[in-house]
């Protein structure tokens, strides 16, 4: 057996570990350099650096050994791991990475022809206590000059005493599971790491700073230093980043932007070997006002979906990764993520292309929609905001080297159900699809004992929404010309029909192939929308139309904050929480959550008590009007409402306000509304929060 590495210093740890758990006699492990006779040595431990060497090579057949692993393989499309792998023909090759995501366009996967012998990533390792479990603290940077530190902060501000002694109160504070520190400190540059290392040493700490200036032989003595307590902490840029072990580090302390999800996590990971000395590692993360923010729910979390709703979600919720493994923000810190969500555009071309091709290497084959979610990878939604892209077939010709040839009938039919179908925010229309590609028609009666299979509504009004949607008479005049003004489905006679040029289209695979893979990825995601509306769930004022049942798609400014549909007796209310200071006084309203089960609720501008649609709210409980609530918590969030449940109204609250505007004074009507139930908790204090 062969063991090849990267650095010389992991050498002999790893006979020693191999030893352990094979139980071979220590005479027959070695650890190989230029010239070693090997007689009655079975395995070999070795670095690239050695073996490549060409002389070295001359001196193995090249079937020597039987078997050889490589550490760190995600190196592997280097020249010299190419060269020695194909010197070798072992019976088994296996190769090991945490990060098997290359950044050069090589593809590690298809060294190995894409078999995959075993994965498990940092939250499936932390289930399976594989690792020692870690207690995160996301704290808060220091303001220089009424400045949060950034990554344009010059060496003078980093180093400051004042950034020093908030250092050390939050080492201090935070502490350690043991009495004894073994830390690691990572800096954004050598300078900074020797500059803190010399102030932390004044004030009593034992330091040293380490860069990539330093040689072997001095890292090993000072990495001895630590673990034999003569030392506290150890300061670095990135030579810990990975092929280190120091298994007694108890406390990893993060002082720098996180450039990367990977780096963030093979950093997080020097802390994470398990060993007597500790129970656990603590993690102390300051966070500045950092463009790269948003990559932090990325990296503790293993979220890739680019979804950055997602990421708000698991920021608010109190988290507890597995057994000990917990994660905790301080509150400004959290608001310092929130604005880098907010501001980065996940679905730029460079994220897009990265997330499509890491998914392309690691199966061997063009991605499908349903591959990016059954793999954990980015959520197909994001391919399609921003109007990235029309639907997939784009995606793959612009990623891929294969090419997918659509007519533009096609290609608008595809971009429909993409737009239309594939967020998964309603099941009914997916399900009617489904059964039409399969026979081209069903009659009303089937349909409708599908749905009853499913456990899902069959209200009249459901019913005809379906129709109207997929007939396209919902759509606004403009989103028809951009998709054709062909029906995809009609019902004639209690039976609903595919449109016959879509079932001739089947005949080009590619169009089948992409028209199924979106009904079976929109059905994948309805998992995400258990009800028609479920509370906490985002939706558009265009979704809220269609999942009402209403016969048209309004356009938004004709609802405002809110607007009664007479036909189906629905009045949703929409809430930006947190105004932008430029918008007009008059539609400035200053609804407010009062409690987590209280609205205080304005109507639109220039109503008294006798408004008609005033009238029609304040008699709801008469008239049975159904009031939804939906609350955005400021512009910047895009489009999409989350959802917090029906409205009751509470009559003693109604009044009519005159308010005194530039243009004069205006009539208004405000009211209290009860949440049926209540705003979660976790996510009323992120609405509510400024």
């Amino acid at each position: 057996m062969l063991f090849i590495v990267h650095r010389e210093q992991i050498l002999k740890k790893s006979l020693i570990d191999f030893q352990k758990v094979l139980g071979f006699n220590p005479s027959e492990g070695h650890i190989y350099h230029s010239g070693d006779d090997l007689t009655g040595k079975k395995y070999i431990f070795a670095t690239i650096q050695t073996l490549s060497r060409e002389d070295n090579l001359k001196a193995f057949s090249k079937d020597f050994f039987d078997y050889i692993l490589i550490d760190e393989v995600h190196k592997a499309g280097a020249d010299s791991y190419k060269k020695v792998m194909g010197h070798f023909t072992p019976n088994f090759y296996l190769g090991m990475t945490a990060t098997p995501e290359r950044t050069d366009g090589q593809n590690i996967y298809e060294i190995f022809d894409y078999n995959i012998a075993y994965e498990i990533r940092l939250q499936d390792a932390l289930e399976n206590d594989m690792l020692c479990p870690f207690v995160y603290f996301g704290v808060k940077d220091i303001e220089i000059d009424g400045q949060l530190i950034d990554e344009k902060s010059n060496i003078s501000n980093l180093t400051s005493d004042e950034r020093v002694k908030h250092i050390l109160n939050k080492i201090d504070f935070y502490g350690v599971c043991n009495n004894q520190v073994r830390g690691l400190i990572f800096c954004s540059s050598k300078a900074e790491a020797r500059e803190l290392s010399k102030k932390l040493n004044q004030h009593g700490k034992r330091t040293i700073a380490l860069t990539g200036d330093d040689d072997i032989n001095y890292r090993e003595k000072v990495v001895k230093q630590l673990e034999d307590g003569k030392l506290e902490y150890i300061l670095t840029v990135d030579i810990f980043n990975e092929g280190i072990d120091i298994p007694s580090v108890n406390q990893v302390v993060m002082l720098r932007n996180t450039q990367s999800s990977i780096i963030f996590v093979q950093q997080l990971g020097r802390g994470l070997r398990k060993h007597k000395s500790k129970d656990y590692v603590t993690i102390i993360d300051f966070i500045g006002n950092y463009k790269n923010n948003y990559l932090i729910p990325i990296a503790l979390f293993g979220d890739k979906s680019m979804n950055k709703d997602n990421y708000r979600r698991e920021l608010r919720e109190p988290n507890i990764l597995s057994g000990l493994t917990t994660v905790t923000f301080e509150e400004v810190a959290k608001e310092q993520i929130f604005k880098s969500i907010t501001n980065t555009v996940l679905s730029n071309m460079k994220i897009l292309k990265d997330a499509y091709t890491d998914l392309e290497n690691k199966l061997g084959r063009t991605p499908m929609l349903i591959d990016h979610l059954t793999f954990d990878n980015i959520d197909p939604i994001v391919f399609f905001n921003n109007n990235s892209f029309k639907n997939y077939a784009d995606v793959i010709n612009k990623f891929s080297n294969k090419a997918i040839e659509l007519t533009d009938t096609e290609s608008n039919w595809l971009s429909f159900i993409t737009f239309e179908l594939l967020p998964g925010k309603r099941k009914h229309e997916l399900l009617l699809l489904q059964e039409l590609i399969k026979k081209g028609e069903i009659s009303k009666d089937k349909f409708i004992k599908i749905l009853e299979t499913e456990q899902l509504s069959t209200k009249d009004s459901i019913i005809s929404s379906v129709k109207n949607v997929l007939s396209l008479q919902f759509l606004k005049s403009q989103e028809v010309k951009k998709f054709g003004t062909e029906p995809l489905v009609t019902l004639e006679k209690n039976v609903y029909k595919l449109n016959p040029e879509v079932i001739d289209s089947f005949k080009n695979s590619d169009f089948t192939l992409l028209f199924k893979d979106v009904i079976e990825a929109g059905l994948y995601k309805t998992n995400d929308y258990p009800e028609i509306f479920t509370i906490g769930q985002k939706y558009s004022r265009r979704d809220v139309c269609k999942l009402l049942n209403w016969f048209k798609d309004e356009p938004p400014l004709n609802i405002g904050g809110y607007k009664i549909d007479k036909n189906t007796n629905t009045c949703p209310i929409f809430i930006t929480y947190h105004k932008d200071n430029e918008i007009s006084d008059t539609i400035k309203y200053e609804d407010e959550l009062l409690n987590e089960t209280t609205l205080k609720w304005f109507s639109k501008n220039k109503r008294t008590l006798e408004s008609p649609d005033v009238k029609t709210i304040i008699n709801s409980p008469e008239n049975g009007l159904d009031l939804k609530l939906f609350i955005i918590k400021d512009d910047a969030e895009g489009g999409d409402f989350y959802y917090l449940g029906d409205l009751t109204i509470v009559p003693s609250t109604v009044e009519e306000l005159v308010r005194p505007l530039e243009s004069g004074n205006e009539s208004i009507v405000t009211m209290n509304f009860k949440l049926d139930n209540p705003v979660p908790d976790t996510l009323y204090r992120y609405i509510t929060n400024k």
